[in-house]
């Protein structure tokens, strides 16, 4: 066992040195880190349990949850009756420490089983006062200053808390390195969340493991420097100065940070960005780098629930990162549901309705459920004023008040003075900052930011002198000092020039005149031109994102709101609106009804939500009214069916448009609602009747590009960006498509030279930069490769795409086949030191698998079988890699679905090669195809995993991310059908086909398979044949090849077909 040694201290008080056995290394690396498995029903296994029970209900109780004794009685054995009086009496205990002032009749009457014992129990307690039961690792001094544990020599305290401390040690087998270990006296799931949530700006779990018996738990950090937040503001406090610059904050930071780290011999990029910086600017990039952290975690089923200044540390290279997961909530955990709300925190930095979930305690074993990842936004809003003014957040005295009163007495405090001081001007807060606080600190969830992200892409917009997205924009005067910021260069000249045109003006005054007209073509401009306004959707790498990020109708939305579609009938008489040329004028009008339609749709898919299906149905009638469009009349009827209303549609009311609208803006519309169907066919007819009907609409050429991409058409998305970059040669976002379908063709040259035009438009322009990239490491040209990595990083900043670039410069190189060898015929190298990417991280291997699967999968049907060795070599790989995967993380999700598809794909490509050898037994080639083929088949595995993903807790999330995983209900229903489990088979169908309803996605082969399970069950129930019918015609209603092409040659139908026929024709 790994044991406190303490060479130092007098041998009588020193632990059992001698007696112990050499250090083991355990599985995760850590001496004697192991496992817990579930004990099994011996005496001293259960024993075991019931202290670690204990343990874990004390340690809540002391946060503040009171949970109840009911919570864990199900955990103990019911042969133990003593363990259960056990449990109920620390609770009676606990609760009177906690001057809840326990009644023992109410224990009797809940617990009427353990009524005698707890009578005696509470007989003796009045006599002679608590037991004494305390948790087994409180018994034992946690280690001290000079001990050495496993193979850490504690060297010095760096923090403390009520159960655990945190030191610098050093660390012996690894020639004394300098770590960061943190020894707790309660074992907690934060090593395997810190596992889970790795990040740039997260602290890294290097190890971890049990030491003394199971009495402690170890988790060894990395040693970077530098001093917590914490400590840093009360240096600067200290000071009694305001800083003003970003140097000025690393100052201190260098004053307070730890000695024993090396000063870096280099400016590191986050202490160069630091620097440069405005004090309000550095803080909010430091904020922004934690807020993108914390919306990682989330994504990954974690919420801090602790955030404030002492759990931020800065290192001495100047990143932010978060610490102490320990009282982190874990969405992941099946018991969720039967957790307790709050896993406790800091009053000072709680959210409103977390401090009311711990007030409501009183008289209640479950507190009410509250958004854990909004809270913890709050926490950081709190966290970045405390940052800004220097004061940290104000609360009432406590005095003699319980737990509960005065959690209740800071929430009220929260929401009677929180937005009113923030918007008081009182604390030297930048305008667009006070907006930004508002909004994290609204009282009411909803209220906030949806997402940390959002929080992040806001302060870097302020940082930057762009718009606010998500937050509202202060009055015009900071948003114009703002604008000039932005646009110094530009400014500079424009000055010389206003000076030459003041003395125009002396002469010619109505030349100086800016045209309305002109103020017109320039508010269209910065809408569709700047890439901040989300007109048009980023690539990823050089594949085009068909959707735009976040809500759909909030993007509509954010775009009709520019000219008032949703404040009045007659927007198209607004002077910004009627000043266009009619060209331009005709384009914005068929934008804003594409808008109007899907705000109208997206609304209509939130589910039971009347509000929403209301608002949508207002605008598409009154828009309908005067512009009756087929498509806009379509969306009011579903919506007034959603709201049940019986009454006549009331389109036909009021006077007729003046003039009727061009049938080209019907086809568009069209057009866009099959998209929206999920018919890109469909949506690839209308547009082309668009350009036959107006053959230079600009959003014609856009949509029909888009579509294109969708069925990999490149050379016809060229022929239509082309036409768009030059109708708009300024759009920095369409230039950086255009190079994209360049890349994808060949033309390189002309691919960097489209990028490079985009970067000068736009020189913040992320996606241009890793374009670049990816088109000059096919160049081979690794010299500028560098920069433009370096400035790729510091515009994405832990978004992990950097990671992302770099593996993919490096699948480039380890597959040979997409870069340009040289006259010698060797392939010029990347230099190395550009890829330094953990491969050790699960998400980075992910990405190197899926480039090996997507190398595999590429000409995979134009090949045939028999022609696909080299393909299905890469698919071997991909296999290893995913298998290494579930290794190190046996709940990825993206991984247990990427293999589950990659061994149905093995065992389709089985079959095909076995038809192969039946008509040519002696191909050699399909043979050895057949022999890897056979070695890779593992049926029972794939089933496994695809019931794992389909009973995942985290499977909406997954499915909102990844569409096409809605594919494991239809593999799923397949094996159901072939194993004769047809009820089985049905529920996984309907599952398939309610996800594919939600997300309009893969409905027409979700029918499908509807149609397969009720034509399998009519053999015994014909009237299911009706049901089989209704589903194979909706299959066909957006697609109707699949009637033709999988009804038609689908064994499953060959007894019914006949009868199928007539019930759809």
């Amino acid at each position: 066992m790994a044991m406190i040694s303490r060479p130092q201290r007098d041998p009588a008080g020193a632990r059992r040195e001698s007696a112990d056995p050499p250090l083991s290394i355990g599985s995760s690396g850590f001496p004697h880190a192991r496992p817990h498995p579930a004990p099994e029903p011996d005496s001293e296994a259960w024993d075991e349990l019931l202290g670690l029970t204990l343990a874990e209900f004390a340690s809540r109780w002391e946060r503040g949850e009171n949970p109840s004794a009911e919570e864990y009685l199900g955990r103990l054995s019911p042969d133990h009756a003593a363990d259960a009086v056990e449990l109920i009496y620390r609770e009676y205990c606990l609760a009177e420490s906690a001057g809840l002032n326990p009644d023992p009749s109410d224990y009797l009457k809940r617990f009427p089983a353990q009524g005698d014992s707890l009578r005696r129990l509470f007989s003796l307690h009045g006599a002679f006062g608590p037991l004494g039961l305390r948790d087994r690792a409180d018994s034992a001094s946690l280690p001290e200053v000079g001990d050495e544990i496993g193979p850490y020599l504690l060297i010095r305290e760096l923090g403390r808390g009520g159960f655990a401390r945190v030191f610098l040690a050093e660390q012996a087998d690894l020639d004394g390195r300098l770590v960061v270990v943190k020894v707790s006296a309660r074992i907690t799931p934060e090593p395997r969340l810190l596992a889970r949530v790795r990040h740039s700006h997260i602290v890294e779990v290097l190890r971890h493991g049990i030491a003394e018996d199971g009495m402690f738990q170890l988790i060894c950090m990395p040693f970077l420097g530098g001093a917590t937040l914490s400590t840093v503001l009360t240096a600067q406090r200290a000071t009694r100065r305001r800083p003003a610059r970003g140097s000025d904050l690393l100052a201190v930071l260098d004053e307070v940070s730890a000695p024993e780290y090396p000063r870096p011999d280099i400016v590191r990029p986050a202490r160069e960005v630091i620097a440069r910086l405005s004090y309000p600017r550095a803080i909010a990039w430091i904020v922004a780098r934690l807020a993108e952290a914390l919306d990682h975690a989330e994504r990954r089923g974690v919420a801090h629930g602790d955030l404030k200044p002492s759990n931020v540390l800065l290192t001495a290279d100047g990143h932010p990162m978060l610490l102490d997961f320990n009282l982190a909530h874990d969405g992941l955990d099946p018991g969720i549901l039967d957790a307790p709300v709050d896993g406790g925190g800091t009053l000072a930095y709680m959210a409103p309705e977390r401090l009311r979930a711990i007030a409501d305690l009183i008289g209640t074993p479950r507190a009410r459920a509250f958004d854990r990842h909004r809270a913890d936004i709050y926490a950081l809003g709190l966290l970045l004023r405390e940052a800004l003014t220097g004061q940290p957040p104000e609360i009432p005295e406590r005095r003699t008040r319980s737990m509960q009163e005065y959690a209740d007495l800071i929430a009220a405090s929260r929401n009677r003075e929180g937005a009113a001081r923030i918007q008081s001007g009182r604390d030297p807060i930048p305008a667009a900052l006070r907006s930004i606080l508002s909004l994290c600190l609204a009282p009411a969830p909803s209220d906030r930011y949806q997402r940390a992200s959002e929080l992040a892409d806001d302060l870097d917009r302020w940082r930057s002198d762009r718009p606010l997205a998500f937050a509202r924009e202060p009055l015009w005067p900071s948003c114009l000092l703002r604008q000039i910021r932005s646009r110094r260069p530009a400014l500079t000249v424009a000055m010389l020039c206003l000076a030459i045109g003041i003395a125009a003006a002396l002469t010619v005054s109505s030349a100086s005149r800016t045209s309305p007209r002109q103020q017109a073509e320039f508010k269209l401009a910065s809408l569709w031109d700047r890439a901040e306004s989300g007109v048009f959707p980023a690539q990823r790498g050089v594949q085009w994102r068909t959707e735009t990020r976040g809500d759909p109708a909030e993007n509509a939305l954010r775009h009709l709101n520019q000219y008032g579609v949703l404040d009045t009938d007659d927007w198209r008489r607004r002077d910004d609106v009627r000043a266009l040329p009619e060209r331009d004028r005709a384009e914005l009008e068929i934008w804003l009804l594409e808008q109007v339609l899907r705000y109208g749709h997206a609304l209509g898919k939130r589910p039971d939500s009347p509000e929403d299906w209301w608002r949508g149905l207002v605008l598409l009638e009154r828009t309908a009214r005067m512009t009756p469009l087929v498509p806009l009349i379509h969306q009011c009827r579903l919506l007034r069916g959603r709201l049940k209303l019986t009454r006549p549609t009331s389109l036909v009311d009021g006077p007729a448009p003046p003039n009727p609208p061009p049938r080209w803006m019907e086809e568009y519309l069209l057009g866009v609602e099959a998209e929206l169907a999920g018919s890109a066919a469909a949506a690839q007819a209308h547009y082309k009747k668009v350009l036959i009907d107006r053959p230079t609409s600009f959003w014609g050429h856009y949509r029909a590009a888009v579509v294109a991409c969708e069925f990999h058409k490149t050379r016809s998305a060229l022929s239509h960006l082309t036409f768009c970059v030059d109708r708009r040669p300024r759009n920095p976002v369409l230039r950086d498509r255009l190079a994209g379908r360049l890349f994808e063709l060949g033309r390189l040259d002309a691919a960097l030279e489209q990028c490079n035009k985009a970067l000068m438009l736009d020189p913040d322009l992320a996606e241009s930069y890793r374009t670049r990239t990816l088109i000059r490491g096919r160049l081979g040209r690794t010299e500028d490769l560098i920069s433009d990595i370096r400035r790729f990083e510091l515009l994405t900043r832990s978004q992990g795409k950097v990671p992302s670039l770099k593996l993919r410069l490096e699948s480039m190189i380890s597959l040979r086949n997409d870069l340009v060898f040289n006259k010698e015929g060797r392939c010029d190298d990347l230099p190395r030191r550009i890829l330094d990417v953990d491969f050790e991280d699960v998400d980075a291997r992910m990405i190197v698998a899926e480039q090996l699967l997507d190398a595999g999968r590429r000409d995979w049907d134009l090949l045939g079988p028999g022609n696909r060795e080299k393909n299905i070599a890469l698919m071997e790989a991909a296999l290893g890699a995913i298998d290494k995967i579930l290794e190190l993380d046996p709940e990825h999700l993206r991984a247990r679905y990427e293999r589950a598809m990659l061994l149905r794909q093995v065992e389709s490509a089985l079959g095909e090669i076995e038809k192969v050898l039946k008509s040519h037994p002696e191909t050699p080639r399909a043979r050895h195809e057949h022999a890897i083929l056979i070695r890779l088949l593992r049926r029972e595995e794939a089933a496994r995993d695809l019931e794992f993903v389909m009973d995942h807790p985290r499977l909406e999330k997954f499915l909102q991310e990844s569409h096409d995983a809605i594919s494991v209900f239809h593999h799923t229903t397949s094996r159901y059908i072939h194993e004769g489990k047809i009820l089985a088979a049905l529920r996984a169908a309907e599952r398939g086909l309610a996800h594919s309803e939600r997300l309009n996605w893969m409905c027409s082969m979700s029918h499908y398979m509807m149609a397969k399970v009720y034509a399998v069950a009519s053999a015994d129930a014909p009237g299911l044949l009706q049901k089989t019918a209704f589903h194979l015609k909706k299959s066909g209603e957006t697609r109707p090849h699949f009637i033709m092409e999988h009804f038609e040659n689908d064994p499953t139908f060959d007894s019914l077909r006949h009868k199928i026929r007539p019930l759809i024709d």
